[in-house]
C-alpha cells in the first residue's frame, strides 16, 4: 500500500532553502545586468596599430620623391652633386674630382635630358627605380642608408670605377659609350701634309715655251714662234675649274 501525498504548509527549513536560492539567482542576474550596462557604455579601446616594420619613408611615393633630386642632377649634368647622393660605400671606389673628370674625358650621349621615373619597386631596403628620358630607359639602384634614400651603383660598374679614369674613360670611347670623339693623342701636328699633286709656287718653265724676251741679236728667221699645238699639261698642275691639293 503507498502513502497517501501529505498536505499542508512547508516546514520552515525548507521554506528558508527556497528563498535564499531565489535571492543568489536574483543577484546573478542583477550583477550580469550591470556588467553588461558596463560594457555598452565604455567599450574596450581597440588595441593601438602596430606600425610599419619600414615606415613611411619606404612607400613608393617617398621613394619618387627622395630619389628625383638624384636623377635630376645625373640628367642635367651636375655630376658632382650626384656623387653627393651615392652610398658611402659606394663613394670609397672614385673620388668626387675623378668622377666628374670622367664625363669631361667621356661626355654621356645623351647630355642636358631629365629623367621621368616609369615604375618603383621597394624590397626591404633596397629600391630599383627605372627612369626613362630620350626614348631610353635606365635602371638605378637606391639603398636607404642614414635616413634616406641613396644610389648604389651595379656591381659591374662598381668594378668599372675601381680602374684609373683615363682607362675607363678610353674604353668607353672604344665601346662607343662618349657623345663627343675627343682628339687623338697621338696627333702632334695640326697642318695636315701637303697633296703631293699641289702646284709649287714657282714651277719650272716648259721648255716648249718661246721666252718673252732674249738677246737682241739672232737670226730673224727659225722657229722662234710657239708651236701651233699647245704643250701637255704639267701633272703637278690642277685642273682648271677645281681646286687643287684635292682628289680628282
Amino acid at each position: 500500500m503507498g502513502f497517501s501525498p501529505q498536505y499542508g504548509k512547508p516546514s520552515r527549513g525548507e521554506t528558508g532553502r527556497g528563498l535564499a536560492v531565489i535571492l543568489v539567482l536574483a543577484l546573478g542576474v542583477a550583477i550580469g545586468a550591470v556588467v553588461t550596462m558596463f560594457m555598452v557604455l565604455n567599450p574596450p579601446s581597440s588595441p593601438p596599430a602596430r606600425p610599419s616594420a619600414q615606415g613611411a619613408d619606404h612607400s613608393e611615393t617617398s621613394v619618387r620623391q627622395a630619389v628625383q633630386p638624384a636623377l635630376d642632377a645625373y640628367g642635367s649634368g651636375s655630376y658632382g652633386d650626384f656623387w653627393d647622393l651615392w652610398t658611402a660605400g659606394a663613394q670609397q671606389l672614385i673620388s668626387r674630382e675623378e668622377y666628374v673628370r670622367l664625363f669631361t674625358l667621356c661626355p654621356p650621349i645623351v647630355a642636358d635630358s631629365p629623367f621621368t621615373i616609369a615604375s618603383v619597386a621597394v624590397t626591404g631596403d633596397t629600391a630599383l627605380v627605372q627612369a626613362t628620358r630620350a626614348g631610353g630607359t635606365t635602371e638605378f639602384g637606391f639603398v636607404f642608408e642614414g635616413d634616406s634614400w641613396r644610389y648604389e651603383p651595379p656591381r659591374q660598374e662598381r668594378e668599372e670605377y675601381r680602374k684609373p679614369v683615363d682607362q675607363l674613360a678610353a674604353e668607353r670611347r672604344t665601346a662607343g659609350f662618349c657623345g663627343t670623339a675627343l682628339p687623338d693623342p697621338g696627333t702632334t701636328s695640326t697642318t695636315p701634309p701637303q697633296d703631293p699633286g699641289t702646284v709649287p709656287t714657282s714651277a719650272p718653265q716648259d721648255p716648249g715655251t718661246v721666252p718673252t724676251s732674249g738677246p737682241t741679236s739672232g737670226p730673224t728667221s727659225g722657229t722662234t714662234s710657239a708651236p701651233t699645238s699647245a704643250p701637255p699639261l704639267d701633272p703637278g698642275q690642277g685642273v682648271p675649274g677645281r681646286p687643287m691639293g684635292f682628289p680628282r
